[in-house]
Protein backbone atom coordinates (compact mmCIF):
# COMPACT_ATOMS: atom_id res chain seq x y z
CA UNK A 1 0.00 0.00 0.00
CA UNK A 2 2.83 2.39 0.89
CA UNK A 3 4.49 1.73 -2.47
CA UNK A 4 1.16 2.39 -4.21
CA UNK A 5 0.86 5.82 -2.56
CA UNK A 6 4.47 6.65 -3.37
CA UNK A 7 3.78 5.87 -7.05
CA UNK A 8 0.68 8.05 -6.95
CA UNK A 9 2.63 10.91 -5.44
CA UNK A 10 5.37 10.54 -8.01
CA UNK A 11 2.82 10.52 -10.82
CA UNK A 12 1.11 13.58 -9.39
CA UNK A 13 4.44 15.33 -9.02
CA UNK A 14 5.38 14.51 -12.59
CA UNK A 15 2.03 15.82 -13.82
CA UNK A 16 2.44 19.02 -11.82
CA UNK A 17 5.98 19.48 -13.14
CA UNK A 18 4.83 19.01 -16.72
CA UNK A 19 1.93 21.43 -16.21
CA UNK A 20 4.26 23.99 -14.63
CA UNK A 21 6.76 23.55 -17.46
CA UNK A 22 3.99 24.02 -20.01
CA UNK A 23 2.96 27.27 -18.35
CA UNK A 24 6.55 28.50 -18.37
CA UNK A 25 7.21 27.99 -22.09
CA UNK A 26 7.32 31.78 -22.48
CA UNK A 27 10.38 31.92 -20.24
CA UNK A 28 12.81 30.31 -22.69
CA UNK A 29 11.04 30.30 -26.03
CA UNK A 30 9.78 33.86 -26.34
CA UNK A 31 10.64 36.27 -23.56
CA UNK A 32 14.38 35.60 -23.68
CA UNK A 33 14.45 36.51 -27.36
CA UNK A 34 13.58 40.14 -26.49
CA UNK A 35 16.21 42.71 -25.54
CA UNK A 36 16.96 42.71 -21.79
CA UNK A 37 15.00 45.08 -19.57
CA UNK A 38 16.04 47.04 -16.50
CA UNK A 39 13.88 45.32 -13.88
CA UNK A 40 15.85 42.64 -11.99
CA UNK A 41 12.76 40.83 -10.65
CA UNK A 42 9.87 40.60 -13.10
CA UNK A 43 6.42 39.51 -11.93
CA UNK A 44 5.54 35.90 -12.69
CA UNK A 45 3.78 35.46 -16.01
CA UNK A 46 2.03 32.22 -16.94
CA UNK A 47 0.24 30.90 -19.99
CA UNK A 48 -2.38 28.17 -20.09
CA UNK A 49 -2.21 25.64 -22.93
CA UNK A 50 -5.25 25.45 -25.20
CA UNK A 51 -5.96 21.89 -26.29
CA UNK A 52 -4.05 18.63 -26.11
CA UNK A 53 -1.53 19.71 -28.74
CA UNK A 54 -0.32 22.59 -26.60
CA UNK A 55 -0.12 20.37 -23.52
CA UNK A 56 1.94 17.83 -25.41
CA UNK A 57 4.24 20.48 -26.89
CA UNK A 58 6.17 20.70 -23.61
CA UNK A 59 7.41 17.14 -24.13
CA UNK A 60 9.49 18.38 -27.05
CA UNK A 61 10.98 21.70 -25.87
CA UNK A 62 12.61 23.90 -28.43
CA UNK A 63 11.03 22.07 -31.38
CA UNK A 64 9.62 24.97 -33.32
CA UNK A 65 9.26 28.71 -33.02
CA UNK A 66 6.88 30.96 -31.09
CA UNK A 67 4.83 33.78 -32.53
CA UNK A 68 3.04 36.31 -30.35
CA UNK A 69 -0.42 37.53 -31.34
CA UNK A 70 -2.67 39.93 -29.42
CA UNK A 71 -6.28 40.61 -30.38
CA UNK A 72 -7.50 44.03 -29.23
CA UNK A 73 -11.16 45.05 -28.99
CA UNK A 74 -11.79 48.78 -28.82
CA UNK A 75 -14.15 50.59 -26.46
CA UNK A 76 -14.84 54.30 -25.78
CA UNK A 77 -12.62 55.89 -23.18
CA UNK A 78 -14.09 56.49 -19.76
CA UNK A 79 -14.10 59.85 -17.99
CA UNK A 80 -10.90 60.63 -16.07
CA UNK A 81 -9.25 57.53 -17.57
CA UNK A 82 -5.54 57.76 -18.35
CA UNK A 83 -3.31 55.68 -20.58
CA UNK A 84 -2.79 54.98 -24.28
CA UNK A 85 -5.54 55.90 -26.75
CA UNK A 86 -6.22 55.33 -30.41
CA UNK A 87 -7.99 57.96 -32.52
CA UNK A 88 -10.65 56.16 -34.58
CA UNK A 89 -12.36 57.66 -37.62
CA UNK A 90 -16.16 57.71 -37.28
CA UNK A 91 -18.57 57.30 -40.24
CA UNK A 92 -19.42 61.03 -40.12
CA UNK A 93 -15.77 61.99 -40.46
CA UNK A 94 -15.19 62.86 -36.80
CA UNK A 95 -12.56 61.14 -34.69
CA UNK A 96 -13.02 59.53 -31.29
CA UNK A 97 -10.46 58.37 -28.74
CA UNK A 98 -10.90 54.69 -27.96
CA UNK A 99 -9.10 52.24 -25.67
CA UNK A 100 -7.86 48.91 -27.06
CA UNK A 101 -8.33 46.02 -24.59
CA UNK A 102 -6.91 42.53 -24.85
CA UNK A 103 -9.26 39.63 -25.57
CA UNK A 104 -8.56 35.90 -25.73
CA UNK A 105 -7.87 34.68 -29.25
CA UNK A 106 -10.97 32.47 -29.37
CA UNK A 107 -13.40 35.10 -28.10
CA UNK A 108 -16.45 35.28 -30.43
CA UNK A 109 -16.84 38.78 -31.84
CA UNK A 110 -20.19 40.46 -32.37
CA UNK A 111 -21.23 42.45 -35.46
CA UNK A 112 -20.15 46.04 -34.88
CA UNK A 113 -17.10 45.14 -32.74
CA UNK A 114 -13.96 47.07 -33.65
CA UNK A 115 -10.77 45.06 -33.34
CA UNK A 116 -7.06 45.27 -34.12
CA UNK A 117 -4.21 42.77 -34.13
CA UNK A 118 -0.59 43.08 -33.06
CA UNK A 119 2.03 40.50 -34.01
CA UNK A 120 5.53 39.87 -32.67
CA UNK A 121 7.85 37.32 -34.27
CA UNK A 122 11.08 36.70 -32.31
CA UNK A 123 13.34 36.18 -35.31
CA UNK A 124 14.13 38.23 -38.39
CA UNK A 125 11.92 37.99 -41.46
CA UNK A 126 9.20 39.77 -43.43
CA UNK A 127 5.51 39.64 -42.56
CA UNK A 128 2.48 39.65 -44.85
CA UNK A 129 -1.18 39.35 -43.87
CA UNK A 130 -3.91 37.86 -46.06
CA UNK A 131 -7.62 38.33 -45.36
CA UNK A 132 -10.45 35.96 -46.30
CA UNK A 133 -13.96 35.29 -45.10
CA UNK A 134 -14.66 31.84 -43.68
CA UNK A 135 -18.12 30.26 -43.82
CA UNK A 136 -19.92 27.69 -41.69
CA UNK A 137 -19.35 24.90 -44.26
CA UNK A 138 -15.56 25.45 -44.05
CA UNK A 139 -15.26 27.23 -47.40
CA UNK A 140 -13.45 30.57 -47.73
CA UNK A 141 -13.60 33.61 -49.98
CA UNK A 142 -10.86 34.79 -52.32
CA UNK A 143 -7.55 35.87 -50.68
CA UNK A 144 -6.59 39.55 -50.43
CA UNK A 145 -3.25 40.88 -49.23
CA UNK A 146 -4.00 43.62 -46.67
CA UNK A 147 -0.50 44.11 -45.20
CA UNK A 148 1.82 45.61 -46.24
CA UNK A 149 -0.12 48.20 -48.22
CA UNK A 150 0.70 51.32 -50.20
CA UNK A 151 1.26 53.36 -47.02
CA UNK A 152 3.76 50.89 -45.55
CA UNK A 153 7.28 52.21 -45.93
CA UNK A 154 9.96 49.85 -47.31
CA UNK A 155 11.23 47.67 -44.47
CA UNK A 156 8.29 48.37 -42.16
CA UNK A 157 7.06 44.78 -42.51
CA UNK A 158 10.32 43.45 -41.05
CA UNK A 159 9.80 41.29 -37.95
CA UNK A 160 12.35 40.93 -35.14
CA UNK A 161 12.40 40.31 -31.36
CA UNK A 162 10.63 43.16 -29.55
CA UNK A 163 9.31 44.68 -32.79
CA UNK A 164 5.52 45.00 -32.78
CA UNK A 165 3.57 45.11 -36.05
CA UNK A 166 -0.03 46.36 -36.08
CA UNK A 167 -2.87 45.20 -38.32
CA UNK A 168 -4.33 47.52 -39.61
CA UNK A 169 -1.28 49.75 -39.88
CA UNK A 170 -1.37 52.89 -37.70
CA UNK A 171 -1.02 55.06 -40.81
CA UNK A 172 -4.18 53.63 -42.39
CA UNK A 173 -7.13 56.00 -42.40
CA UNK A 174 -9.31 53.19 -41.03
CA UNK A 175 -7.32 51.83 -38.11
CA UNK A 176 -9.66 48.99 -37.06
CA UNK A 177 -11.48 46.00 -38.45
CA UNK A 178 -15.22 46.44 -37.91
CA UNK A 179 -16.97 43.08 -37.74
CA UNK A 180 -19.60 43.25 -40.48
CA UNK A 181 -20.50 39.78 -41.81
CA UNK A 182 -21.23 39.97 -45.54
CA UNK A 183 -23.14 36.69 -45.46
CA UNK A 184 -25.35 35.15 -42.81
CA UNK A 185 -23.24 31.99 -42.79
CA UNK A 186 -19.93 33.79 -42.26
CA UNK A 187 -18.33 32.18 -39.21
CA UNK A 188 -15.00 34.03 -39.07
CA UNK A 189 -12.77 36.68 -40.56
CA UNK A 190 -9.75 34.58 -41.46
CA UNK A 191 -6.42 36.40 -41.20
CA UNK A 192 -3.38 34.46 -42.38
CA UNK A 193 0.07 35.53 -41.21
CA UNK A 194 2.88 34.83 -43.66
CA UNK A 195 6.49 35.21 -42.49
CA UNK A 196 9.24 34.79 -45.08
CA UNK A 197 13.05 34.99 -44.78
CA UNK A 198 13.22 37.34 -47.79
CA UNK A 199 10.74 39.85 -49.25
CA UNK A 200 8.19 38.39 -51.66
CA UNK A 201 8.91 39.55 -55.22
CA UNK A 202 6.48 40.97 -57.79
CA UNK A 203 3.72 42.16 -55.44
CA UNK A 204 2.10 45.16 -57.13
CA UNK A 205 0.68 46.88 -54.06
CA UNK A 206 -1.74 49.75 -54.65
CA UNK A 207 -4.29 51.77 -52.71
CA UNK A 208 -6.73 48.85 -52.57
CA UNK A 209 -6.20 45.45 -50.98
CA UNK A 210 -4.27 43.29 -53.45
CA UNK A 211 -6.29 40.41 -54.89
CA UNK A 212 -4.00 37.37 -54.92
CA UNK A 213 -4.04 34.71 -57.59
CA UNK A 214 -5.90 31.76 -56.05
CA UNK A 215 -3.56 29.20 -57.59
CA UNK A 216 -0.53 31.07 -56.26
CA UNK A 217 -2.03 31.28 -52.77
CA UNK A 218 -2.85 27.56 -52.85
CA UNK A 219 0.82 26.94 -53.61
CA UNK A 220 1.81 29.08 -50.61
CA UNK A 221 -0.50 27.02 -48.40
CA UNK A 222 0.94 23.78 -49.74
CA UNK A 223 4.56 24.82 -49.27
CA UNK A 224 4.39 26.99 -46.14
CA UNK A 225 1.14 26.22 -44.32
CA UNK A 226 1.60 25.29 -40.65
CA UNK A 227 -0.60 24.50 -37.66
CA UNK A 228 0.03 26.04 -34.26
CA UNK A 229 -0.33 25.08 -30.60
CA UNK A 230 -1.80 27.99 -28.65
CA UNK A 231 -1.04 29.27 -25.14
CA UNK A 232 -3.23 32.00 -23.62
CA UNK A 233 -1.92 34.57 -21.14
CA UNK A 234 -3.59 34.06 -17.78
CA UNK A 235 -5.41 37.15 -16.43
CA UNK A 236 -4.54 39.05 -19.59
CA UNK A 237 -8.00 39.46 -21.11
CA UNK A 238 -9.44 42.94 -20.43
CA UNK A 239 -6.04 44.55 -19.91
CA UNK A 240 -5.76 47.92 -21.64
CA UNK A 241 -3.14 48.96 -24.17
CA UNK A 242 -0.04 50.42 -22.55
CA UNK A 243 1.93 53.48 -23.61
CA UNK A 244 4.93 51.27 -24.43
CA UNK A 245 2.84 48.97 -26.62
CA UNK A 246 1.43 52.04 -28.38
CA UNK A 247 4.92 53.42 -29.06
CA UNK A 248 6.19 50.01 -30.19
CA UNK A 249 3.25 49.66 -32.58
CA UNK A 250 4.12 52.89 -34.38
CA UNK A 251 7.81 52.00 -34.51
CA UNK A 252 8.95 54.48 -31.85
CA UNK A 253 10.09 51.84 -29.32
CA UNK A 254 11.18 48.23 -28.99
CA UNK A 255 9.59 45.92 -26.42
CA UNK A 256 11.99 44.52 -23.83
CA UNK A 257 11.75 41.76 -21.26
CA UNK A 258 10.16 44.28 -18.87
CA UNK A 259 7.17 44.93 -21.13
CA UNK A 260 3.86 43.09 -21.49
CA UNK A 261 3.95 39.82 -23.39
CA UNK A 262 1.49 38.91 -26.16
CA UNK A 263 -1.95 37.67 -25.19
CA UNK A 264 -1.57 34.49 -27.27
CA UNK A 265 1.61 32.57 -28.00
CA UNK A 266 1.43 30.23 -30.98
CA UNK A 267 4.07 27.55 -31.32
CA UNK A 268 4.61 26.15 -34.79
CA UNK A 269 6.85 23.27 -35.80
CA UNK A 270 9.27 25.06 -38.06
CA UNK A 271 12.80 26.40 -37.91
CA UNK A 272 13.68 30.10 -37.79
CA UNK A 273 14.45 31.09 -41.34
CA UNK A 274 11.77 28.91 -42.90
CA UNK A 275 8.70 30.55 -44.44
CA UNK A 276 5.48 29.89 -42.49
CA UNK A 277 1.82 30.60 -43.25
CA UNK A 278 -0.44 30.49 -40.17
CA UNK A 279 -4.21 31.00 -40.05
CA UNK A 280 -5.60 33.21 -37.25
CA UNK A 281 -9.43 33.15 -37.35
CA UNK A 282 -11.46 35.92 -35.74
CA UNK A 283 -14.61 34.05 -34.70
CA UNK A 284 -17.95 35.77 -35.34
CA UNK A 285 -21.01 35.33 -33.14
CA UNK A 286 -24.28 36.19 -34.90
Amino acid sequence: MKRYWVLLLLAAGAGWAQEEATRQLWNTEFLQKRPPGKTPARPKVTYKPLGDGAKAAVADPGAGVMLGVTLWRLRPEKSHETGARLLVLLPNGDKRAEVPERVDAGTPLKPGDEVRLTVEVPYRGYMYVVDREQYSDGSVSDPYLIYPNWQTRPGDNVVAPGRLLEIPDRRDEVKTFTIVPKRKDQSAELLSILVTPEPLPNLKIGKEALALDKAQYAEWEKNWGVKGDKFELESGSGTAWTDKESKAGEGAATLTQDDPLPQTLIRVHSKPGNAILLDVPLQIKH
